[in-house]
Order: C-alpha cells, then sequence, then structure tokens
C-alpha cells in the first residue's frame, strides 16, 4: 500500500514568502492545485499548514513564525473581519481569483493560546458535480431515487456527516428538476454554487435572517419547491414541515448516521410522528469515499480474518485465487501503490457511498408508534434499501475504492 506522501519537502521560493499577500495567494494557488477542500493554518511554538485532500489532512511547507499574524490579519481583512479583535471567534467569506478561476472562500478563526488557528474551505465551482451519473449511485439507487424526485410534494432529507456531499446532491437534485414552469427558492448558510433559474438566499442572522424566518417568507413567494440548507431546530423543523403539508416539495439535510435515523432525529427535535409519517417521501444518507488511483492501484487478497469479521455475503466474497465469485460475477479488491497521477498517495478522487430509505406503510407505522431506528432499519431493508456499507461492499468488490477506507467510515449492519 502507498505511504502517506510527505507534501512538506515540496520547493517555496523566498519570493513566494516576502510578504502577507504574496503567503496568501501562495497557499491558496497551491491548495487549489491540489484540489484541497480545506486549509488549517495554525501555530504553536511553530506554525503549521495542512490540507485536507480526498478527506484526509496533509502537511505542507508552513510559512515562517515571524509572518503568523501577518497572513491572519491578511486573510481576515480579505474576509471583511474585525482585524483588532483576536479574543473571540470570527466567521466570514470571499471570493478569489485563483489558477484562472473564481473560488468562494468560507473563512473561520479561532483563538488559541499560541494565536489565532484559521480555518479555510475552499468551494471551487469547477469541481462541483451536478450529474448524478459523477456521484457514485448504483444503477438501482438511482432509479429509485429519480422517482421520487418527481413527486409534487412531500420532504426529501439528505443526511450524513459534514463534509460527506449533501450540498453537491441537493444541487445535483435541483439541477435535474428545475424548469421554466418550475419556481425553485432555497435558504442555505452560506450560498456555495450559484445555479441559474433557482432564486437562492443567504442566511443573516446579524440581520435575522436565519433558517426559520427565511422559511416564513419563502411561503409568500409562490414556491413550488424549497430547499433548505440544514434544518438545525425544532423551530426550522416544523416550519419545513408545514411548507411540505401546503403543496410543496422541500429539500433539507439533517445530521444524521443513517437513513433510518432522521425520523428518530426529528421526533427528539419535538416534530409531531404524524407530520414525518405523512410528509417524508425520502431519507438519503451519504458519505464520501477515497477512490483508488486508476493508474496504480493492484488487486490483492484481503487477509482472511478481515473477510470473516465482514461476513461477506456470496457475490461479494472475493475469491481464494481472485476471478469469479460463487455466482459467476467478477469480484476482486484493490489498493493503490502510489505513482506520480495521484502524488504517491494511491488515490485520486472521491465518490459516494448511499443509502436511501423510502417509507413504505410498514415504515410509517413504526414512526407512528416511535419505534427504535433498528426496528425501522430493519423494515428498510425489507423494503428495498441498501445500507452504506453494502454499497461500500459492492464498490470495493469492483476496485473502486479501498476495503479499509469503507470499513473506516461505515458501521457493520
Amino acid at each position: 500500500m502507498a505511504e502517506r506522501p510527505d507534501f512538506t519537502k515540496a520547493k517555496i521560493s523566498e519570493t513566494e514568502y516576502s510578504s502577507a499577500t504574496s503567503i496568501v495567494d501562495s497557499i491558496l494557488s497551491q491548495a487549489v492545485e491540489q484540489k484541497a477542500t480545506d486549509v488549517h493554518l495554525e501555530t504553536e511554538e511553530t506554525t503549521s499548514l495542512r490540507f485536507r485532500i480526498n478527506g484526509l489532512l496533509y502537511n505542507f511547507p508552513a510559512p515562517e513564525r515571524e509572518f503568523y499574524q501577518a497572513i491572519v490579519t491578511r486573510i481576515k481583512v480579505l474576509a471583511n473581519l474585525d482585524i483588532a479583535e483576536r479574543r473571540i471567534p470570527q466567521s466570514g467569506a470571499y471570493k478569489a481569483t485563483v489558477k484562472d478561476g473564481e473560488v468562494n472562500l468560507r473563512i473561520s478563526t479561532y483563538p488559541t493560546i499560541f494565536g489565532e488557528a484559521v480555518a479555510i474551505r475552499i468551494l471551487d465551482k469547477r469541481n462541483i458535480l451536478l450529474g448524478f451519473d459523477q456521484l457514485g449511485f448504483q444503477p438501482e439507487t438511482l432509479v429509485r431515487y429519480r422517482k421520487i424526485l418527481e413527486e409534487p410534494y412531500g420532504i426529501i432529507l439528505v443526511t450524513g456527516p459534514t463534509g460527506g456531499g449533501k450540498s453537491t446532491t441537493l444541487y445535483s437534485s435541483l439541477n435535474k428538476i428545475k424548469s421554466a414552469r418550475t419556481h425553485i427558492i432555497t435558504i442555505e448558510d452560506p450560498v456555495e454554487y450559484h445555479i441559474p433559474g433557482l432564486v437562492q438566499a443567504q442566511v443573516n442572522p446579524k440581520a435575522g435572517m436565519n433558517f426559520a424566518t427565511g422559511l416564513r417568507s419563502i411561503l409568500r413567494q409562490d414556491p413550488d419547491v424549497v430547499m433548505v440548507g440544514e434544518i438545525r431546530d425544532g423551530e426550522t423543523a416544523s416550519i419545513a414541515f408545514q411548507v411540505a403539508q401546503t403543496g410543496q416539495l422541500v429539500f433539507a439535510t439533517l445530521h444524521t448516521n443513517t437513513a433510518p435515523g432522521a425520523a428518530t432525529r426529528l421526533i427528539d427535535m419535538g416534530v409531531e410522528p404524524f407530520l414525518i409519517a405523512s410528509s417524508v417521501i425520502g431519507v438519503l444518507s451519504q458519505s464520501l469515499v477515497r477512490t483508488l488511483c486508476d493508474s496504480c492501484k493492484k488487486e490483492y487478497q484481503p487477509p482472511p480474518e478481515m473477510v470473516a469479521e465482514l461476513n461477506l455475503p456470496p457475490h461479494l466474497s472475493p475469491p481464494p485465487q481472485g476471478g469469479r465469485n460463487e455466482e459467476g460475477e467478477a469480484s476482486f479488491f484493490c489498493r493503490g501503490e502510489g505513482c506520480n497521477q495521484c502524488n504517491g498517495t494511491g488515490y485520486k478522487g472521491r465518490t459516494g457511498l448511499f443509502e436511501l430509505m423510502i417509507p413504505n406503510e410498514e415504515i410509517r407505522e413504526l414512526i407512528l408508534k416511535k419505534a427504535p431506528t433498528e426496528k425501522i432499519k430493519e423494515a428498510a431493508r425489507r423494503a428495498g434499501m441498501q445500507t452504506l456499507r453494502e454499497d461500500g461492499m459492492k464498490k470495493s468488490a469492483s476496485g473502486i475504492v479501498a476495503l479499509p477506507d469503507v470499513l473506516r467510515i461505515t458501521k457493520s449492519d
């Protein structure tokens, strides 16, 4: 397996680090070139610079400590933050032109005992995928998801961890259903990507614009479809369900680890079970996993103890000598060796793992009875739901992703 690459050996000229402005420009340029999603700049006795690439953090050459405060000040100026305030966290955003393209940057500062830490989320429009075929859906899951997109009203929830690709899935869904005859309005925090043809708004707590107030106003805008960036509290959840009850199709994200867990989470927020049972038409849980580099991936036989622990079904179990499994289907597991194409990591890009629950009568009855998540999960699987781990196993057995990565980000079924 490829060793973790040492990006700190990258060469950076002294002229690039001659001023705070050039340092910030250089850091952003490197991050975009490496397709990083986040930049972390921190200081203790020395400074550190890390980029999140394909979901993992890597060290990069850090600027000298003597430049650190000037760099932080430069970033805060660009994000319109208070440069004199170093005692409390601040957040802001700005647009920059990097590598001949425009990127949106979300800035967060956090006061530490050594100085302010800075986190930068990079939203590069060139990397957004708006086609379902590119997101990693299994064909059967995609058929079921596209079917619920045709519903005229109800709530579609997209759940998963932060950075799990929920926004991309939502934007792809809205891009799929938008038309001149459909009025689509969003309330987001923040608006990550602008899609022509949509009315997109951003929360602004200082001005009194939050998800709840935004949703109330949206109803007076005659929408057909509404997208809520995130259901964070009971008030927002209740209004979102009221919108769905009045005949609109509502998309929203929710922080749960599994699709069946969404109902329990909403009940905990104070949403009445009958509203959940009658309004939710689909829950899509997802996470992102690194994809193996096509240039250097090699087949290998997983350790017997790993295979035994997984208790894989016959159509996913690797045959003793590779080739085809008991059902005559091709089945092989791969790992990345590391090459120039992937900077020695063995990985290139990420793909989604998906778990789609479409409530039927049995599931709705369980929600009405406030049944445990495990009971809802059992019913969902009987109704055709494939779990995140099962999706990951299929992708592992096809040589798309590495088996250890699937185990790391999914729970056993």
